[in-house]
């Protein structure tokens, strides 16, 4: 991604943050020009837009945390244009990968279309390079116009000591996993970071706020927390997941790719491998499932809201804390996914002292969850054989013991499946 603005001089516009910034404004993803459009009222197409970088800048500024703090909210830049004609550009980070991309996107007033459909990936450190140049840029732009006080740079000064403190850093971050602005939280959210920070560190404690941000009852999910791990050990121990993790942890070492749900996929071939379990053979229960860890007596947790389960490391091993769900088809289907997400977990993430599933999509350590429960649950080449045969996706799900939807996503991700296990 590039962000180019070529300042011009002598602007007319009446707000003085305006008329300091404007530009030929050019945004370059994957190498496309995203600002490539055309004007009905002339007939002609341009490669650049004439506009004022102020209000992108204070968008940029004042939503940097949510930026990089949420997980399934995309950043939309066109919110910021303040009557400019602007692409669609958005912005997302699951926490490993930031990605930009534009989507074609057509004004009627004024008739302005633009169609660069592009998309690009990149780290957290170019991602934060190139926005933070743009918003540098754009500031010091108004400086030379005696605009130093605007309300753009009085709030990047905050964004930038922030990001000078590395505490501060992890609060705004969280604050900006539950959409919230870090420099008018209430008490109640601030509590409920620090309470949470007690619990989970890094990007744990980003996608566990991140998947209770939504939720109008939060801290129900820090007491069931506590409610679980206060149980007796032997409902949620699992003796023998720790040396299946060390064993398959010793031959599908992570890639230098990155990728975690590539890494999901390999480590649920691998335990099938180790325990010696053909990809024809379905689970018909949370409870086989269990006792093929060790475990003699698992039982469930309450309910709660916003969390599928708990995986833990303690003193005497692997626990994972299942949330109980209604005595229907369909909840022991998700039970049954829920459990092998917190197994690939335990397995991908060895030690980790304390992690939740959860229902986040875009977030990184939940896509390597997930690509181990639904490889590890049903085989890729199992379900393409069963295909080729001529099942459909029900009797495939059915087969399985896993809702329609696996299936699906399992044959819409085969080629990536194949690859990431080659």
């Amino acid at each position: 991604m590039r962000i180019i603005p070529d300042w011009l001089d002598d602007a007319e516009n009446a707000a003085q943050e305006e008329r300091g910034t404007v530009c030929d404004f050019k945004l370059w993803i994957a190498e496309q020009n995203a600002c490539l459009h055309r004007d009905a009222l002339d007939g002609k197409n341009y490669d650049l837009l004439t506009l004022a970088a102020y209000h992108l800048a204070n968008g940029v500024a004042h939503n940097w945390w949510r930026i990089f703090g949420a997980r399934d909210h995309d950043f939309r830049l066109i919110q910021h244009r303040m009557g400019y004609a602007v692409p669609d550009i958005r912005f997302k980070f699951d926490g490993a990968a930031f990605e930009v991309w534009a989507e074609a996107y057509q004004y009627t007033n004024p008739g302005i279309s633009f169609w660069t459909v592009a998309s690009e990936v990149m780290t957290r450190a170019e991602a934060e390079e190139i926005l933070a140049g743009f918003v540098d840029a754009t500031l010091s732009r108004l400086e030379r116009f005696h605009l130093a006080d605007s309300g753009a740079a009085l709030r990047w000064k905050r964004v930038q000591a922030s990001r000078k403190n590395p505490e501060e850093t992890v609060f705004c971050e969280a604050a900006g996993s539950l959409g919230c602005d870090p420099y008018s939280l209430s008490e109640e959210d601030a509590a409920l970071i620090e309470a949470a920070g007690d619990l989970f560190s890094g990007e744990l404690l980003i996608e566990f706020l991140a998947g209770i941000g939504s939720s109008s009852r939060r801290q129900d999910s820090l007491k069931w927390i506590d409610f679980a791990e206060r149980r007796l050990r032997h409902y949620s121990r699992l003796p023998e997941l720790a040396d299946i993790s060390r064993q398959v942890a010793g031959v599908t070492s992570p890639r230098s790719e990155g990728k975690n749900w590539a890494l999901g996929y390999r480590r649920a071939r691998a335990v099938r491998l180790a325990l010696r379990i053909e990809e024809s053979r379905q689970f018909s229960s949370v409870a086989e499932l269990a006792g093929i860890f060790g475990s003699k007596s698992f039982r469930r947790a309450p309910d709660v809201n916003s969390l599928r389960a708990l995986v833990t490391t303690k003193d005497d091993g692997n626990h994972i804390h299942l949330r109980n769900r209604d005595n229907t088809r369909i909840s022991r289907l998700s039970e049954l996914f829920a459990f092998a997400r917190a197994l690939g977990d335990a397995i991908c993430f060895p030690g980790t002292p304390r992690a939740v599933i959860n229902d986040l999509w875009n977030a990184d350590r939940q896509a390597a969850s997930r690509a181990f429960a639904a490889e590890f649950l049903a085989p890729i080449n199992e379900i393409l054989s069963m295909a080729k045969d001529g099942n459909d996706t029900d009797r495939i799900a059915s087969r399985f013991n896993v809702s329609t939807e696996v299936i699906s996503h399992q044959i819409s991700n085969k080629n990536r499946i194949l690859q990431a296990c080659a």
